[in-house]
């Protein structure tokens, strides 16, 4: 069987979709016991990548000046987060579970996608989500939960589609999200928490 490697591609996303990426790492190492001496710092990725959020926002109108310090913190950003790659990669010796622990993705053997798959994007408005998932067979209703980065506390929606908009969220700030679909047999468990930097 083929080793399991960490992948790097993450650095070929778009600036948001990438934020989003390295959040979702930085949650899902901090206080990983699998991963307690990064070769960078969760402090300095975090740091890095805060600047990166800001930027990115401070360019959403389009001027050159902003597009280029956005361009800057994005090439900090990415070699921070390739050395985290590369010291999960080291860590892991090819076990997925600790890769997949990391938030980091490994190289992908012939499989069946995962079932619980969801994708997040930016809303219509500023401060808005829309988030949609595989419909499951039967399904009557889906239970959406929301909560801020860092955070315990869920927020529940409700919906009767596979997919939701989400609005008044705060601008610039990480949201993870998860969804459980609900079936003649109850709610079926949820699915793994996706991270969303809201814009």
């Amino acid at each position: 069987m083929r080793k399991l490697k960490v992948v790097t591609t993450f650095i070929r996303l778009p600036p948001v979709d990438k934020a989003s990426f390295c959040h979702n790492v930085i949650v899902k190492m901090t206080n990983n016991l699998l991963f307690t001496d990064p070769d960078v710092s969760l402090a300095e990725a975090l740091d890095a990548l805060n600047a990166f959020d800001a930027a990115i926002l401070a360019a959403k109108d389009g001027g050159h000046t902003p597009i280029s310090i956005r361009n800057d913190c994005e090439k900090v950003v990415n070699a921070k987060f390739i050395i985290l790659a590369k010291y999960v990669d080291r860590i892991a010796d090819g076990d997925e579970t600790t890769i997949l622990s990391s938030g980091f993705a490994e190289c992908k053997q012939p499989s069946v996608p995962a079932r619980e798959a969801f994708t997040v994007t930016d809303g219509v408005y500023p401060g808005s989500i829309h988030g949609r998932c595989i419909p499951t067979d039967n399904a009557g209703a889906y239970v959406w939960q929301i909560r801020e980065a860092g955070t315990t506390v869920w927020v529940t929606h409700n919906t009767t589609q596979s997919s939701i908009d989400i609005f008044d969220l705060i601008i610039n700030t990480v949201y993870e999200l998860q969804v459980g679909a609900v079936t003649k047999d109850g709610l079926q468990p949820f699915s793994a928490v996706v991270s969303k930097l809201v814009v």
